[in-house]
């Protein structure tokens, strides 16, 4: 098993893939680095990459391309954690910017090569989907605990 399909075994999303099918994911996935206050993705661009975090941190934010600790910030990412999930399903619009807080290693993953491959293997687009659809719930429950702190619902 090649580095890249060794990363992906040990995310979550590809958690309970076999060595066959993580190793299919790696051959389409591209290794990517960034440096310091790089724009990964920016707010309303269009685009259906998937990255999977290997070293860094990165800065999801509303407020444009800054790495400044207050500036608007939704949520950081670590080494081992996805973003652009919403994106990457459906295609719409970027509704944030991702600002690579550190250098920061990266495997992308397009959805267009991810189609390609799971039309002819249901089984990986099923766990894939299944597992990215777990990690946008947990994403989805944390952002109503903390609206729910900010708006004072909850004590």
């Amino acid at each position: 098993m090649d580095e890249v399909a060794e990363f992906l075994a040990g995310s979550v999303v590809c958690k309970d893939f076999d060595g066959v099918e993580v190793e299919e994911i790696a051959k389409i996935a591209k290794s990517m680095q960034f440096q310091t206050g790089d724009v990964i993705v920016a707010e309303d661009a269009r685009g259906r990459d998937l990255y999977f975090i290997k070293s860094g941190r990165v800065q999801i934010t509303l407020s444009g391309p800054s790495i400044k600790e207050d500036a608007g910030t939704i949520t950081k990412c670590l080494p081992g954690q996805v973003f652009g999930e919403l994106g990457f399903i459906d295609g719409a619009r970027r509704s944030t910017w991702v600002v690579a807080i550190d250098e920061v290693e990266a495997v992308k993953l397009s959805w267009d090569d991810f189609a390609k491959l799971t039309q002819s293997n249901m089984t990986i687009a099923y766990k894939f989907m299944y597992n990215l659809a777990l990690v946008i719930a947990e994403r989805l429950r944390d952002t109503t605990m903390s609206l729910s702190n900010v708006l004072g619902v909850r004590g």
